[in-house]
């Protein structure tokens, strides 16, 4: 009975002290009864102020803090066609009617005149074609006259038979080269014909394009489907006017080069002709 009256007289106390212990710090032992200084203790550094914000980490303005995308650099031909962004053109440029159809009827005109020249120059061919025989036939006369006098040893009828026989000789070479031009005539008036006729084909050609592309104009805006066939109709019209203009232009050149042949033609005459008229 007495151990236990201590026991609760001990709780009482610890009971009582309790609260005095929980309010005291707990101090360090002191070390200086060991017989050694005590250690410094280790000052704790205050919390670090948070910087004050700059200028520059300042927030942005809503506008800004998206940031701006990358330029990128824009195509010259966004947006356009290739015959836009290429420069296309009328290879055949496009022309009044009224102008084609004064070109038609002179090309029309043309081939009029060449059918005449040719008429012409055939009808002269076979005029100096029957003198140049006729020439001939002089020349072997007066030959057999030639070898006559030589066989009757006249040497007077000799040599007046071989003037004329040179004379003839002159006036027959006169008349080979007359007809010589005008078979070159006859030539460069059929080659005239055949550009008249080529003028023609790609003159028509190009009338219908322009006909065609005025109706293209008109629907170009309101039709197109009917634009469509009007694209594929002068797609083809302007191959087939290229063409006849490519075979109008070789025609032209065998014109020029019909007239060449004719200039120098004409100076062998003339040469021919001073020869045969005692000129020198």
């Amino acid at each position: 009975m007495k151990v236990r009256r201590e026991f609760l007289v001990i709780a009482a106390l610890a009971v009582a002290v309790s609260p005095l212990m929980a309010q005291e710090p707990v101090q360090a032992p002191d070390s200086t009864v060991q017989g050694y200084a005590p250690t410094s203790p280790v000052p704790t550094p205050p919390p670090a102020a948070a910087p004050a914000p700059t200028a520059a980490a300042a927030p942005a303005p809503a506008a800004a803090a998206v940031a701006a995308p990358s330029a990128v650099p824009v195509s010259p031909t966004a947006g356009r066609s290739v015959a836009e962004a290429l420069g296309f053109i009328d290879v055949i440029p496009a022309r009044s009617t009224d102008r084609i159809r004064n070109e038609l009827a002179a090309a029309k005109a043309a081939e009029t005149e060449a059918d005449a020249r040719i008429a012409e120059g055939s009808s002269q061919r076979a005029q100096t074609k029957a003198m140049v025989e006729v020439k001939k036939q002089e020349i072997s006369t007066v030959d057999a006259r030639i070898k006559l006098a030589d066989k009757q040893k006249s040497e007077a009828d000799k040599t007046t038979f071989t003037a004329e026989k040179k004379v003839a000789e002159r006036q027959k070479q006169f008349l080979e080269r007359r007809e010589a031009l005008h078979g070159a005539e006859l030539d460069q008036a059929k080659a005239a014909k055949r550009r008249a006729e080529a003028e023609q084909k790609a003159l028509e050609l190009e009338l219908q394009l322009a006909g065609r592309r005025a109706d293209r104009a008109r629907v170009a805006a309101t039709d197109p489907t009917l634009t469509l066939s009007h694209d594929e109709v002068i797609r083809e019209l302007e191959r087939k006017t290229l063409e006849a203009q490519r075979a109008q232009a070789e025609a032209a050149k065998d014109v020029a080069s019909r007239d060449q042949d004719i200039a120098k033609r004409r100076l062998d005459l003339y040469q021919a002709q001073m020869a045969a008229g005692g000129g020198r």
